[in-house]
């Protein structure tokens, strides 16, 4: 490049010094201003699709749900469809306290905004399936009061009587074993008070041990033990009783006792025979 030439190029760089730096700048502007315009769709479009179009769409589409609870399936279905929801049968919920095939709960809960065409679950009430009532003689009441609660049936009242059962069993019920039954069916109770009347066993000859458990089975007591020196017996082996066997108590009362033992004279000569008999046995080997 000759001398003439550059000093033309350097005398138009003089004439223009800032057309460089003028377009850099507006580059830079033109990148803030698309920055901030999408900055700004951005927001628009969100404020349309979470703000005005749900209001938009949910205007005149809304109505409180009303209070079907208590009305029969298909009253509580026609209700709903006029009223422009959607019924769908829920659960089947067993209940003794409520007639059946009435709606028991529906969700979403009365009262509330509820979008129309929306589905509106109702619990229905059926009846309780019958049960088999248990057998509670010869059980505690505490013991039927939990087998009763595990039925879902009712104790309605109890009672005391004589019986031929143990005390504190219950010896009647007023629904029959096996019955079937509704749930929540009452039954009245009796508790055994034990036998009405008490006969006495003979233990005569029995050994005192026999004697014991034998007057004990007949809910009966042994009263005072007394011993007489027999030596044709056992010891331990029942005389007398002071009420003879086979007697009907009306009113329990103690069995005294006589039991036979070694006299002690006896026991002592036998012992002195015994040990002259060794003495004598000791010589003879001598």
């Amino acid at each position: 490049m000759n001398k003439k030439k550059k000093v033309k190029i350097l005398i138009e760089k003089t004439k223009h010094p800032a057309k460089k730096r003028t377009w850099k700048k507006r580059f830079r502007n033109f990148v803030v201003f698309v920055a901030v315009f999408a900055f700004f769709s951005v927001i628009a479009v969100l404020l349309i699709n979470f703000v005005v179009m749900p209001e938009f769409t949910r205007q005149d589409q809304e109505r409180i749900l009303l209070d079907v609870e208590g009305l029969s399936w298909e009253e509580a279905r026609e209700l709903l469809i006029l009223e422009k929801f959607t019924p769908v049968r829920g659960k089947s919920i067993p209940r003794s306290d409520i007639e059946p095939f009435k709606v028991v709960a529906q969700m979403p809960r009365p009262g509330t905004r509820v979008k129309l065409g929306r589905r509106v679950y109702l619990d229905i009430s059926v009846p309780l399936e019958n049960v088999v009532f248990p057998d509670l003689r010869g059980k505690t009441l505490r013991s039927a009061r939990i087998l009763i609660e595990e039925k879902n049936l009712i104790i309605d009242s109890v009672s005391y009587g004589f019986s031929d059962m143990p005390r504190e069993v219950i010896y009647w019920q007023s629904v029959p074993p096996e019955e079937s039954v509704r749930p929540g069916t009452k039954v009245h109770l009796k508790i055994s008070l034990g036998l009405s009347n008490w006969t006495v066993p003979n233990v005569t000859n029995m050994s005192l041990q026999d004697a014991h458990k034998a007057i004990n089975d007949a809910g009966l007591r042994i009263g005072t033990v007394t011993y007489q020196d027999r030596n044709d017996l056992l010891p331990n082996t029942v005389i007398y009783q002071s009420v003879p066997g086979t007697t009907d108590l009306s009113v329990p009362r103690p069995i005294d006792l006589v039991v036979s033992r070694y006299s002690e004279e006896d026991e002592e000569s036998g012992e002195n025979q015994g040990a002259e008999a060794g003495q004598e046995q000791e010589q003879e080997q001598e």
